[in-house]
């Protein structure tokens, strides 16, 4: 398992950016995804390697609505989640 937490910049809020990676993170990985006051999203997705990977490079590509500037990754020991992936407030 590996677990990252991401910072995602660019046109990105108000353009159903959170739902979008809300679907393409549910089919196989645990975490959240929120909204950040300075217009960035925040992630925190765990899952088997090869499935964060392929999640990040969706995340990169974004929505059709989107605009993804650059997407700054950590990883992480823990994300504390519920063995699903929400969308926080």
């Amino acid at each position: 398992m590996t677990s990252i937490h991401a910072i995602v910049y660019g046109a990105v809020q108000g353009v159903g950016f959170r739902s979008f990676v809300h679907e393409e993170a549910k089919k196989n990985l645990y975490g959240w995804v929120r909204n950040r006051k300075d217009g960035t999203v925040e992630i925190a997705v765990e899952g088997e390697k090869t499935n964060v990977e392929q999640f990040i490079q969706t995340v990169k590509t974004g929505n059709t609505f989107s605009r993804v500037e650059r997407v700054e990754i950590a990883d992480v020991a823990d994300i504390q989640h519920n063995q699903q992936f929400s969308i926080r407030s």
